[in-house]
């Protein structure tokens, strides 16, 4: 074979494997969603469309709400070792607000690992006849949508809730509890002067 045939016959075969490189990438499946696009939230509302919030838990009690802006705490209680007092003295209208922003949003983006009808089934048996924990968000619109917190699974791996008005068990991670205690431990100094906070 003459050289110029040998360099048309390689030019074709780097032209075919171009092409078919291209087609290949053309026709390749989309790269697959972010796992946050696949997690369902508990709650279907932005943090910004919360305006209050109320937490009554063993761990202490909160409650705030969102005023010009800024939050202003009009309630904190602590239980167990969470009380003893602050070394780092009272939060700044600042520390205030990044908590209680940074708990909201945690909250509003709690991901909902299972959720089945409560059916026949009684509250007691998922520990939400007598909750661990109930957290109330206020909205903008006026609505009040309340998670309760109630046994661990029988894996221990999550907790069962309920977002109420709705019956349906859902199952959340037991995290929810280290976030509400964070909270609670940031704002312990103002246990002893309620209703300080922003404004």
């Amino acid at each position: 074979m003459s050289p110029a045939r040998r360099s048309l016959v390689s030019l074709v075969v780097i032209a075919l494997s171009a092409a078919a490189t291209y087609a290949a990438w053309r026709m390749r499946p989309p790269p697959p969603p972010p796992l946050s696009a696949l997690l369902t939230r508990v709650f279907d509302f932005p943090a910004s469309a919360v305006r209050a919030i109320e937490v009554e838990s063993w761990q202490g009690a909160l409650r705030a709400r969102r005023e010009d802006g800024g939050w202003r705490v009009e309630l904190v209680e602590l239980r167990g070792q969470a009380a003893n007092p602050s070394p780092a003295g009272t939060p700044t209208p600042a520390e205030v607000d990044q908590t209680l922003d940074t708990l909201v949003q945690e909250l509003v983006e709690l991901p909902e690992i299972d959720r089945f009808p409560l059916g026949n089934h009684a509250l007691a048996e998922f520990g939400l006849a007598q909750p661990q924990a109930r957290v109330t968000l206020e909205l903008d619109s006026g609505e009040r949508r309340a998670l309760e917190l109630g046994d661990l699974t029988v894996t221990t791996s999550a907790l069962y809730g309920r977002v109420v008005p709705s019956d349906d068990v859902v199952q959340v991670g037991t995290l929810v509890f280290n976030d509400l205690a964070a909270a609670l431990y940031r704002l312990r100094a103002l246990a002893a002067a309620p209703a300080r906070g922003t404004g």
